[in-house]
């Protein structure tokens, strides 16, 4: 494809979708967590939010929450180990497969799980008070149509390369 100019070239940079949907990921996260921390957990990093969105009330296998996350199962193992240095977490020996763990949500843990679900629908709430609640309820639309009609799921292993668009 040929540009006219660079400015057109860095318009394009700044305005695909690709990029405007990372932008508002960072933002959404950053908010989330920022309300997070204020519900008294300055503990919980970015990182931690694999644990947090793959982490089940009835229990998980680290290796499922691994895979669902699109990380390492050693990765998942140390957030994993930090939530229950915390006490958000207890680990026993998988029953399955001794090799493995489950991991159960303890008390503090459901109360951390609760917060979180605060902190996300104050950070929905963020991006409605900028474009109204009606537009906010058909950008979810929106993305749900996408994600439906090409079965997007969370990749087992995510790229490589997950760097900021430039």
């Amino acid at each position: 494809m040929d540009f006219d100019s660079e400015t057109e070239l860095e318009y394009l940079r700044q305005t695909n979708l690709g990029r405007l949907i990372d932008d508002l990921h960072y933002f959404f996260d950053a908010q989330a967590l920022g309300y997070l921390r204020e519900q008294g957990y300055p503990m919980i990093k970015s990182a931690d939010a694999h644990v947090m969105r793959t982490m089940r009330i009835e229990g998980s296998r680290i290796t499922d929450m691994a895979r669902q996350a699109g990380i390492s199962k050693q990765a998942m193992s140390k957030l994993v180990m930090g939530f229950a240095e915390h006490g958000f977490l207890a680990l026993s020996s998988d029953p399955r497969d001794k090799r493995n763990h489950v991991v159960s949500v303890t008390g503090a843990g459901k109360k951390l799980l609760f917060c979180g679900l605060k902190a996300l629908r104050r950070a929905e709430k963020d991006i409605s008070q900028i474009i109204g609640d009606e537009e906010t309820e058909r950008l979810r639309r929106l993305l749900l149509q996408i994600k439906q009609a090409r079965n997007i799921r969370m990749p087992a292993k995510r790229p490589r390369d997950r760097r900021r668009r430039t």
